[in-house]
């Protein structure tokens, strides 16, 4: 065999065990796995009541301001409900 065809060999084994070790140094082994975040802390209930008017309609601007009223007050739990789904909050989110 020929020297320059052994060092070349040599070299290709050399880049093929860094291009293993890089490889498995990037493994999703070393890193945590993801889980679900769990929602922390309280709803905004004014928020959430006022946000509702984007996605809705009304006859006029009273008519608007009742229904956030109501809204603050429970009346509407649908509102509620709707944002927790949108949020991916869950039940256990604190009003």
């Amino acid at each position: 065999m020929k020297p320059n065809f052994i060092i070349s060999l040599l070299i290709l084994i050399a880049f093929i065990i860094v291009g293993y070790f890089v490889v498995k140094s990037n493994s999703s082994e070393d890193y945590p796995e993801k889980t679900d975040t769990v929602f922390q802390g309280k709803i905004n209930i004014d928020e959430v009541c006022q946000g509702a008017l984007a996605y809705m309609s009304f006859p006029d601007s009273a008519s608007a301001e009742i229904f956030v009223e109501e809204c603050k007050e429970g009346k509407h739990p649908q509102v509620i409900e709707a944002f927790k789904a949108q949020m991916n909050v869950g039940d256990g989110a604190a009003i």
